[in-house]
Order: C-alpha cells, then sequence, then structure tokens
C-alpha cells in the first residue's frame, strides 16, 4: 500500500523535497521549519497561519474568529477566561469586572454607551442594555403601571378599589423611606435598607397609599417591582396587617410572576424563579400550592384560613 506524503508547505508553498523537514499539526496542516519559526500565530489556538485577523486586539485565524467572544464592556477577545452575570449571554473580561463601575441594576460593568445619571442623593448607573430599555419619565411609567393593574385583576384576580399614587424616585430615597416607614405600613420593599434589591415600596399612612419604584428601571423589571408593591396594597385593602415575611412577601412575588407570565416577559420570569432568598421561597411555596390546590387556596392561604 503506497502511503501519501505532502509535497509542499501549506504556508509559503516551498516544495519539502528541498527542505527534507516538515511538520504536520493535527488539524493538517504540514509547513515546513522555516514557517514554524518565523510565521505568525494565532493568539488563541497557536497555530501559525497566513490568513490571520486583528479581532478585538488579537491576532486570530479564520477559525478562531468565529468562535471567540469579545467583551461585553471593552471590546477585546476573551481569550482566556470569559465571566457571565445572571442570565445574560454577554461576557466579560475580569479587568472590566475588576476596574469598571457596575450598572446599578444588572451589576454588567459599565462601557461609554452606558449613562450615569446624577441625583439629589447620589448617582444611578444603567448600561447601555437596560438603558435602552429604562422606562423614561413618569408618563411612560404611569400607562405600565395601569397595564400592570389590569393585568393583576385579570390574571391572579387582584382588584383594587382606587390605584395608588405613584411616584419614581432614586434608590437612596427608596432606603430612607424603608428606614422611616410609620408603624403602620406595610413592608412593600425587598430586603432591608442598602440592599441593592430595594427596588419599590408600598406605604399606607391612614387611607393614603403611595407606591415609590426606582427610575430608569428597564420596563420588565419596572412592571414586576409594580405588580409586587400592587399586591401589597391588595393585601392592605383585604386588611392583611402582620403577615408573616415569608407569606407578604412571597404572595406578593406569586402575583409579580403571574403578572411577568401573562405579560410574555420570560427572562424575568426566569429570574423570578431563580431567587433564593426570602421573596423566591415564598414564592415556590405559592405556586407548590397552586399547583396542588388551586388558585383559591392561595388566596386562602394570604387569609390565613389555609396554612402555608
Amino acid at each position: 500500500m503506497n502511503r501519501r506524503y505532502p509535497r509542499f508547505c501549506h504556508l509559503c508553498g516551498t516544495p519539502l523535497a528541498l527542505v527534507g523537514r516538515y511538520l504536520v499539526y493535527p488539524n493538517g496542516l504540514v509547513i515546513c521549519p522555516a514557517c514554524e519559526s518565523r510565521a505568525p500565530r494565532c493568539q488563541r489556538c497557536g497555530l501559525p497561519g497566513r490568513h490571520l485577523q486583528q479581532v478585538g486586539g488579537a491576532l486570530l485565524c479564520p477559525t478562531c474568529r468565529t468562535q471567540v467572544a469579545l467583551c461585553g464592556c471593552c471590546g477585546q477577545a476573551l481569550l482566556e477566561t470569559a465571566y457571565l452575570i445572571g442570565d445574560s449571554p454577554v461576557k466579560y473580561c475580569q479587568r472590566c469586572l475588576e476596574e469598571r463601575p457596575r450598572c446599578d441594576v444588572c451589576q454588567a460593568p459599565m462601557n461609554e454607551q452606558g449613562r450615569s445619571l446624577p441625583g439629589r442623593r447620589g448617582e444611578s448607573r444603567r448600561c447601555a442594555a437596560c438603558w435602552a430599555e429604562a422606562v423614561q419619565g413618569l408618563d411612560e411609567a404611569s400607562a405600565l403601571y395601569q397595564g400592570v393593574l389590569t393585568v393583576l385583576a385579570q390574571t391572579p384576580g387582584l382588584t383594587l378599589p382606587s390605584l395608588p399614587r405613584l411616584h419614581l424616585c432614586e434608590r437612596a430615597v427608596l432606603q430612607e423611606l424603608h428606614q422611616q416607614r410609620q408603624p403602620g405600613s406595610r413592608p412593600g420593599g425587598e430586603g432591608e435598607a442598602g440592599d441593592p434589591h430595594l427596588l419599590g415600596i408600598f406605604l399606607l399612612q391612614g387611607r393614603e397609599q403611595d407606591i415609590y419604584i426606582e427610575h430608569y428601571l428597564p420596563r420588565d423589571l419596572f412592571q414586576a417591582v409594580a405588580a409586587h408593591e400592587l399586591a401589597h396594597a391588595w393585601q392592605a385593602w383585604q386588611g392583611l396587617e402582620g403577615l408573616p415575611l415569608l407569606v407578604a412577601e412571597g404572595f406578593a412575588e406569586w402575583a409579580a410572576y403571574h403578572v411577568v407570565q401573562a405579560l410574555g416577559q420570560e427572562r424575568m420570569l426566569r429570574r423570578l424563579l431563580r431567587r433564593r432568598d426570602l421573596y423566591g421561597q415564598g414564592l415556590q411555596r405559592f405556586l407548590a400550592l397552586e399547583q396542588q390546590q388551586g388558585r383559591t387556596a392561595v388566596l386562602a392561604a394570604v387569609r390565613g384560613s389555609l396554612p402555608l
């Protein structure tokens, strides 16, 4: 059986019979000793080549150009470790994660397309992705807010005799309101004061009801927060005071889950289901109860006539 030997160097075309020696790489690339020592190499796979191009600051071969990811912040080629944040498919380099300021919403590092928004009590940061989806003012927020109320009445079946007043504010204001809340107010916000997840709060003072939501949130997040806080308003109208946090917050997350699902916000739905804190634990309990006994059992549980 005759064995075929390569005749030419794949890079320079030199007849291999003239040089006597050659190298064969696992991908079938055949090169002469001169090209092995002098030819430029792909910075990702290390193979020498003649069709290399600069991509994201790295010299890459055609194969690696189709495979390498670029940092979503600085645009540099990710030749080694790439980092993900949450469920976003965007990848980042270690330097951007360590050295750049982060978006207040998704914690992605900020690039030049992001926005830093000055406020009376500090600065708010939005990365380019969150800013592109941000609710830009009270008119837009009010329309979304009214839409959430409509879905809330249709899907989880929670109706309110009147709509709490909506306010957009800085996160620092939410934290101050959380600290200053009167004893008769519903807990409505997330976590403790200073918690980066404190995005909204429901306040009840006498017969006055107000909902405060952080300004410039992405639309899907704004709708989820609005649904959560409106569920607290429903609890107040039902006279459900002093509920355990697991019940009060878990039920509000359950209501938000159904609103988000009805609106087709798949990314936000995954975010709610991914939570493992008290809010997520309460949501999972209410979802399990609903699956086993139906929505009537959920309403009975939050009213205290059925153990959760």
